[in-house]
């Protein structure tokens, strides 16, 4: 209850509570994720011609006065087509009752046309792009946290590692957490669980076989521009505390009894220490911008991945 108020106070909101959600015990199934309830998106758009390629924005109450930080939540489910972010909306609609705008990109996954690297990855700044499209003057586009979890964490954390001329204005990246992120691909694609052994399919071969790609599609391998937090629960059996230790130049927390879907089960304890991450992240972020110089093309920035 305290961190919400907090929170409020740090977004420059109205203060506003919420009443407490009981804890549910952990570490959770995905089954128990996927029985969850969502309100609809306050908005959808496309942002390409695939019918993977589209967004949902979730607004926080009128009650939360703007502008609001967004939250750019990118959904897991190891990169497979099988899985789509409607299981990720609940974690969504709840980061919007508690005062954020947060823009969910559903994006091409291996099992459909363009899926994979460098497509998935692709999709993402397309999404980002078309956030900076939204025409809503609640929304604090220039005080952007990109959030992912899992296979989602890894397209999250590679997307706040780009350089960051190359984001459309207004938007500006100020943050990353990751949720039982997957930081290292070489590294996992080296193990045997079921979301392991879809590494290669996504990268489109093994990391002997096209080790450059590997690198450049590792957060891990790249240099980091704004401030990364990341959250794994002491009993995930689906993203080792190795992808953790990879990223040395984040911030880290585990927690004990947590699995690997709690963090996007939002009547879990790790769901307040999501809210922590945030919090803590927007407090440190906030520096003089930088000039902003001409966003390239998608074209112009597949050279570079």
């Amino acid at each position: 209850m305290i961190k919400r108020v907090l929170t409020g106070l740090l977004l420059g909101t109205s203060l506003w509570v919420l009443p407490a959600v009981s804890d549910v015990p952990m570490p959770v199934s995905f089954s128990s994720v996927l029985e969850l309830k969502a309100r609809k998106p306050d908005l959808v758009k496309r942002y390409g011609n695939a019918p993977s390629q589209t967004a949902a924005l979730w607004m926080p109450p009128l009650r939360a006065e703007g502008p609001v930080p967004v939250i750019f939540l990118v959904h897991g489910g190891c990169w497979l087509s099988d899985y789509s972010a409607e299981h990720i909306y609940p974690l969504a609609a709840q980061l919007a009752a508690d005062g954020y705008a947060v823009w969910v990109p559903e994006y091409r996954r291996v099992g459909e046309p363009g899926g994979g690297w460098p497509g998935s990855a692709v999709d993402m700044t397309l999404a980002l792009d078309a956030l900076a499209d939204v025409n809503n003057p609640r929304l604090a586009l220039s005080r952007t946290v990109v959030m992912g979890h899992s296979a989602g964490g890894h397209l999250g954390l590679w997307l706040a590692a780009r350089d960051p001329s190359l984001i459309k204005p207004p938007v500006r990246i100020v943050a990353a957490v990751g949720l039982a992120a997957i930081t290292d691909l070489k590294a996992y694609s080296l193990g045997t669980n079921s979301c392991e052994a879809v590494t290669t399919s996504f990268m489109g071969g093994a990391a002997d076989e096209v080790s450059e790609a590997y690198l450049q599609a590792s957060p891990a391998s790249l240099p980091s521009h704004v401030p990364v937090r990341l959250l794994r629960g002491t009993d995930d059996g689906i993203v080792g505390p190795q992808q953790m230790s990879a990223m040395r130049s984040a911030s880290t927390m585990e927690l004990p009894q947590a699995g690997h879907f709690d963090w996007v089960h939002p009547e879990t304890a790790a769901y307040d220490r999501v809210l922590d991450a945030v919090f803590d992240v927007l407090g440190v972020s906030i520096q003089p911008m930088r000039p902003v110089t001409p966003a390239k093309t998608p074209s112009q920035e597949l050279a570079p991945l």
